[in-house]
């Protein structure tokens, strides 16, 4: 996030990487077209598995117990609402303290329903609770205060604390082998700003993240998998890394045992150059440097406003903005660069060789109608979902529809239902009609 390969490995990427499932675990990952040569063999297994509270309910239980229940239930229900986030002051959210019996939580409400609760804790982890097991609530603070950013590197000192070190910058705190996270840690900066400009000058409403962002680079792939398996994540030969909207967290690895295949159907053009200069100048492989711009693209964006963490953010519009953001060219603040440094060449030639030639009139409403369609068809999307989304941030008025857009789907109720047909609704309410839009999308792409 091509090498030329049987249809039978390219069957072996996993589309199910790309879940959207508020729990146990959410993640955002990049499938790699660059397939390493080997199957690292004996995966950890991973044996995570979501423990529902089972809420015993005792037959003889007296009226008084009952009522007793039923009104501490209520009045959590009545402060949680007191207290719950709105996305025009998120931090004038008040700091609550909750306990369900087994654990005490510090946070702020961010969704609520009259069965769960969702709080983002101080690291800005994603919690989720049911209401009914709260046993107290007490509010710290009128206004929500992230964890200081000296006390939240220890505590990352001492979840990783065998050969790790932390290096913090003005945004980030990479965690990394010794001696090697401040490499990391400057490029993940430099990726933040280039993205937040990104946004920023294309009219984009953006905000500043509550809380330090967290991105872990594991020295082997081995330490990688059982981080993924300890994340309720399922390890596989061709996940390189991925954004969690739980944890909040990038995590990945940059093996230096691994050799990845180098072999590509394409041409390189100045953008990938520049990629690799990046890489080369702070000693980090390409692929490495390809894996964290894609998913640090997810992690800013979800945490400036460009996305809800919550909500049901379609997947096209995720995974087409990331991948409009791999080339160097669409990032940089050097002025308007030549189409050809714009552009993602491995999406644009999948797009051109591979998805063209078959795609049918009306794939565009699939993929904005629904995510499923994305899972079932995934390197033809990611490619479509680039492309579609190239063309619109090209085109100014286009571009003004996608704010308004965004701006529509993120005023959504994030625990709602999101069905296909409210979907291109709002798609349409952007855009206007899908048919015609879908017509002059293909048109520019031809022409491309």
């Amino acid at each position: 996030m091509m090498p030329a390969r049987s249809a039978q490995s390219r069957s072996q990427i996993d589309s199910g990487l790309l879940q959207f499932k508020l729990q146990p675990t959410c993640l955002l990952s990049r499938p790699s077209l660059n397939l390493p040569p080997h199957k690292l063999p004996d995966w950890p297994q991973n044996s995570h598995q979501t423990n529902p509270k089972i809420m015993q309910h005792q037959e003889q239980a007296t009226s008084n117990s009952a009522l007793s229940s039923l009104l501490r239930v209520a009045t959590a229900f009545i402060l949680c609402m007191g207290c719950i986030a709105t996305s025009k002051n998120a931090h004038a959210a008040g700091l609550i303290r909750v306990t369900d019996g087994q654990q005490t939580y510090e946070g702020k409400v961010v969704a609520l329903t009259r069965s769960n609760c969702s709080l983002m804790d101080r690291q800005g982890q994603l919690i989720h609770l049911d209401v009914s097991s709260l046993k107290s609530l007490d509010k710290i603070s009128a206004h929500f205060q992230p964890l200081e950013t000296s006390a939240f590197r220890q505590q990352l000192r001492e979840e990783f604390s065998n050969g790790y070190e932390v290096v913090g910058t003005a945004r980030y705190l990479v965690c990394a082998p010794n001696g090697n996270a401040g490499k990391y840690a400057k490029l993940f900066e430099s990726i933040y700003r280039d993205v937040e400009q990104f946004y920023r000058v294309r009219g984009f409403k953006v905000n500043a993240p509550e809380v330090p962002l967290v991105a872990v680079v594991f020295g082997s792939q081995r330490e990688f998998a059982e981080y993924c398996v300890s994340d309720g994540i399922t390890p596989s030969a061709t996940l390189m890394g991925y954004y969690s909207l739980n944890t909040n967290r990038v995590a990945l690895f940059d093996d230096p045992n691994l050799v990845f295949t180098s072999q590509r159907d394409l041409k390189p053009n100045r953008s990938s150059q520049n990629l690799n200069a990046i890489a080369a100048s702070n000693q980090i492989t390409g692929e490495t440097a390809s894996t964290i711009i894609h998913e640090t693209t997810h992690q800013v964006g979800y945490n400036i406003g460009i996305h809800s963490r919550l909500g049901r953010t379609p997947i096209w519009v995720v995974e087409g903005l990331a991948t409009v953001l791999e080339p160097s060219g669409m990032r940089t603040t050097k002025g308007r660069q030549l189409i050809s440094e714009r552009i993602n060449n491995e999406r644009a030639i999948w797009f051109e060789q591979r998805h063209r030639p078959s795609r049918k009139v009306g794939n565009l409403a699939m993929l904005v109608a629904s995510d499923e369609y994305f899972h079932q068809n995934t390197l033809n999307s990611y490619s479509e979902s680039w492309a579609f989304a190239f063309f619109l941030m090209e085109n100014a008025s286009r571009r003004q529809n996608f704010v308004n857009y965004l701006q529509q789907i993120g005023k959504r109720d994030p625990m709602a239902p999101y069905s296909g047909r409210e979907r291109l609704e709002d798609f349409q309410a952007a855009f206007g009609d899908i048919s015609r839009l879908e017509v002059e999308f293909i048109r520019y792409m031809d022409r491309m």
